[in-house]
């Protein structure tokens, strides 16, 4: 539960599936493992291939693959090698996502 004194944090994932009817999206968050996530914003915005920051199950936003770029040079620009994990993880979900998109670019 978030409080005054925590933050909380979205995860970023890949939608692998979309079922508007039940407002549920299939995603991935880089490891494989498929879940269901309710979407949160208007569904026509939400397509496979798109990357999402997903917040206690829900979509919260969609990202442009030029705004995971962005974070990944802020967050290699910030922490350096301490980076390497999550730079990884954002790369991954990169590859996902276009490979869903039949290799399209996402702006």
């Amino acid at each position: 539960m978030c409080g005054l004194a925590k933050m909380c944090w979205g995860s970023p994932a890949v939608v692998v599936d979309v079922d508007l009817s039940s407002m549920i999206a299939k995603v991935d968050y880089g490891d494989g493992i498929v879940r269901d996530a309710l979407i949160g914003i208007a569904g026509e915005r939400v397509s496979r291939g798109d990357i999402v920051v997903v917040h206690a199950g829900v979509i919260i936003s969609r990202l442009s693959d030029e705004g995971v770029l962005e974070h990944i040079k802020f967050l290699d620009e910030v922490l350096g090698e301490d980076a390497k994990e999550a730079v990884k993880a954002y790369e991954t979900l990169l590859e996902l996502a276009k490979s869903l998109r039949g290799g399209s670019e996402n702006g």
